[in-house]
Parts: structure tokens; C-alpha cells; sequence
């Protein structure tokens, strides 16, 4: 698993996440309080004008910036917040949800390259001679969930993005081929997803012998994301959805004249 999915999606550059139950804020607070002209004694006295909230429910949340770069866009927040049960996520109070924790999975997803044979095999490929397709490895769906969990809210939220591959394209990688791609639908069969095009309508085919080198043959598999609001990845897939991914493998094809003696 070797080919990241392809991606337009990228996370929001901050958010909040439970970190602190009330007293435990106050402990960290007051356990880097050093002198009263510290940061922290401005802190504990912005943070604990009312008692940390001691006795309410909710909790102090961190604020969260994964990337350093985009830090600026989140300067106006607080780097700690009080958030109430069930506050909903808002501009200055961001939270993570479960389409923040889709999209970070997705980021985080691998897609198999194409684990596929050439017929004839790549070094000894003929002119005016179908290139068939085979699959060495069937591929399989792949999945990553990303949660949150802090008990000490009964807070648990996760997401769980799903790849299923779908559509094969092979180019030829030279204008003489006709045709010069040809795409397959993928079929599934115990779980994974390959084809086999000895009998497809379509089979690239070369009409010149390759140069030094060869063709540069390149296989794409198109791969369907969707996710679901748990870690479970046969859940019922979400809206919106995520962006197509697709993963890739090159082979250089050495294509020659079929040689024959007539008599």
C-alpha cells in the first residue's frame, strides 16, 4: 500500500478538543503559576474569574492547529475555551465533528497500486496484438477511522473513510496505439475487486514498434471514498462526500514487429 489517495480536501486550520475537566484545568493552570508577572497568573486570573466553572457541566477544550502555516487564520481565538454540553460548533468556537475526522482519515487513507499482469508480458509485446489485462492480486476495499475519546466527558466521536476500487484505466503512453486506453469496470468477488480483459471490447494495441526504452504503460485505478459517522466501515456512507481517490503503476512496455518468413 504505497499510493496516497488523491485529495482537494484539506482540514480546517483550527479547532477546539476536550482536554480538561474543571479541577484538572485549575491543577494545570495553578501547577505553572511561578510569580504574579508570569503569563500564567494572568491566565489563572482570565480562566479562573469564575472558579474554573467548577460544578458546571461541561469542560475546557484545547485549541488545535495541525498546521503550524495557518496558525494566523486562528490567531482571534483563545488557546482555551469552556464549552457546554451540546454546544453547537460555531466560527469562534469550532469544534471537531465527525466530517473534520473524515476528512482527516482520508488524508491519512493508502490506496493499493495495480497489482496486474501484462499479456503478452511487457517486455515482448507485438504490434497489431491485443494488451490484455490480468490482476496478479485482486484488490481490496480499504478503510481508516479517526476518532476522539475522553471519558471524563463521555465524549466519543469518530469516522471511518471507506476506498472501494472501482474503475481500471490503462494508457498506452504513445499516440501509436489504437485504441490508446481503454477503461474497465471493476467486478468484485469475495470481498475484492479485480478484471480480466481476454474477452473486453477494448484492449490497447500497438501499431509501432517501441524505441529504446519502450512505452511507458501506465495503469490507474479509480477508487470510490465515502464515510460514515462511526468506526464502523460497513456504515451508512454520509453527505457530503469525500473526493475520488486513485493510485497508479507504470510499466515499460517493449513492443517489436512479429517477424514471419513467407514461403
Amino acid at each position: 500500500m504505497t499510493a496516497p489517495a488523491t485529495s482537494n480536501w484539506s482540514p480546517p486550520p483550527c479547532w477546539y478538543e476536550p482536554e480538561f475537566t474543571p479541577k484538572q484545568f485549575s491543577d494545570y493552570i495553578n501547577s505553572h503559576y511561578t510569580s504574579a508577572q508570569s503569563a500564567w497568573a494572568q491566565m489563572a486570573s482570565d480562566y479562573g474569574a469564575n472558579d474554573y466553572h467548577k460544578g458546571d457541566k461541561g469542560g475546557w477544550y484545547q485549541l488545535v492547529t495541525p498546521d503550524i502555516s495557518k496558525a494566523d487564520a486562528c490567531a482571534a481565538l483563545d488557546p482555551w475555551k469552556w464549552i457546554a454540553p451540546d454546544q453547537p460548533s460555531t466560527p469562534d468556537i469550532p469544534t471537531v465533528d465527525p466530517k473534520t475526522l473524515a476528512g482527516l482519515a482520508f488524508n491519512r487513507t493508502i490506496l493499493p497500486k495495480p497489482d496486474i499482469t501484462l499479456r503478452p508480458i511487457a517486455q515482448n509485446q507485438l504490434v497489431n496484438l491485443d494488451t490484455e489485462i490480468a490482476f496478479d492480486k485482486a484488490l481490496p476495499k480499504v478503510w481508516v477511522t479517526a476518532s476522539l475519546d475522553n471519558p471524563a466527558f463521555g465524549i466519543h466521536v469518530a469516522a471511518t473513510t471507506t476506498a472501494v476500487p472501482v474503475r481500471l484505466t490503462v494508457d498506452a503512453g504513445t499516440q501509436y496505439a489504437d485504441p490508446q486506453s481503454c477503461t474497465y469496470d471493476l467486478k468484485a468477488s469475495g470481498g475484492k475487486y479485480s478484471v480480466n480483459t481476454k474477452d473486453a471490447g477494448c484492449n490497447v494495441t500497438y501499431d509501432k514498434a517501441s524505441p529504446n526504452g519502450g512505452y511507458p504503460l501506465k495503469a490507474s485505478v479509480v477508487w470510490e471514498v465515502t464515510w460514515t459517522p462511526s468506526a464502523d466501515p460497513d456504515g451508512p456512507p454520509s453527505a457530503p462526500g469525500l473526493p475520488n481517490g486513485q493510485s497508479s503503476k507504470q510499466f515499460q512496455v517493449t513492443v517489436r514487429e512479429d517477424q514471419t518468413v513467407n514461403r
